[in-house]
């Protein structure tokens, strides 16, 4: 089973479970949870809510219960429930989290944050960061999104990054901490950041040059090489190396505000190699659809559809 049909079987237990009233308080936070983790999911979710809206539509008349009184019947709040919260997922899913947060951006903004000890914070896209930052602790959690750390050197205070249950710490230093489906990410430019996947784990020292991937659940840690075009974001570009298409057109709809749809099967592995300014998304969307002799419908602040 592929990670986009786990994603969406997992989006429709949720909602199926939602619409039957069968989650406890405990379970929303879950769910909340689950959706804050990646756009993947809350779009996955947003798919279903529609769908189950589309179904409740379609079905004959004869199943709605008819009423005498005049005034709005049972079932119309039922029907557009899955709407509205088809609504409230794409618009507003992290509200709690920029809640929490000190600092946060939206889909397609970035923001630099200057820290009171030096150091300098880049958050990437739809991220968000709260600073629990005191004098004596330096500390900054990573609610969602992807975080550049520019760590000004202060060897008696330790920087330390927490997101998910993981810490990054380091002196001084570069890197990157960023929250996927399932996995948090840590890349380091510059220096030695100590990674540890839970409070009992003995650290994982990572160089320059590397990175580490920990598996939520199982705080399994997977080392990799630092692809040459990571991180292309915190200088203002996106850039790809012999990139699958799919997953090109993937990145790049993390900067848009739209929902982008991708309907070139025939095309979804060719390789891309290309750098596109970070600040025009659109029009990375459109060159790679002419490249590819592919079409780009696009219904405006709702959807991007590309497809053969």
């Amino acid at each position: 089973m592929t990670d986009t049909q786990t994603i969406a079987e997992t989006a429709a237990r949720w909602h199926a479970r939602a619409m039957l009233g069968a989650l406890s308080p405990a379970d929303e936070q879950r769910l909340d949870a689950w959706l804050a983790e990646s756009m993947r999911h809350r779009l996955a979710y947003a798919d279903v809510a529609a769908a189950g809206y589309a179904l409740q539509q379609s079905a004959p008349s004869s199943a709605i219960p008819r009423r005498v009184a005049p005034r709005w019947p049972v079932w119309t709040g039922a029907a557009l429930a899955p709407l509205l919260l088809l609504v409230a997922v794409i618009w507003t899913p992290h509200a709690w989290q920029d809640w929490r947060s000190n600092v946060h951006t939206t889909a397609g903004a970035l923001r630099v944050e200057h820290l009171p000890d030096g150091s300098i914070l880049q958050l990437d896209t739809d991220t968000a960061v709260a600073l629990p930052f005191a004098p004596d602790r330096r500390d900054v959690e990573l609610l969602r999104g992807d975080l550049a750390v520019e760590v000004a050197k202060d060897p008696a205070h330790p920087f330390r990054v927490h997101c998910a249950g993981v810490e990054a710490q380091a002196i001084g230093t570069h890197f990157v901490v960023a929250r996927h489906a399932g996995e948090i990410e840590v890349g380091v430019t510059e220096g030695i950041v100590a990674v540890r996947a839970d409070d009992h784990s003995e650290p994982t020292l990572v160089h320059a040059g590397e990175r580490v991937l920990v598996d939520e659940r199982s705080r399994a840690i997977r080392r990799a090489t630092l692809p040459a075009a990571s991180y292309a974001w915190t200088r203002g570009v996106l850039s790809f190396d012999r990139e699958p298409l799919q997953q090109v057109v993937a990145e790049i709809a993390r900067y848009l505000p739209e929902h982008v749809v991708f309907r070139a099967s025939t095309h979804a592995n060719v390789p891309v190699t290309a750098t596109f300014p970070i600040d025009k998304p659109d029009a990375a969307l459109l060159a790679l659809a002419k490249t590819h002799g592919l079409t780009l419908r696009h219904l405006p602040n709702l959807l991007y559809v590309v497809q053969d």
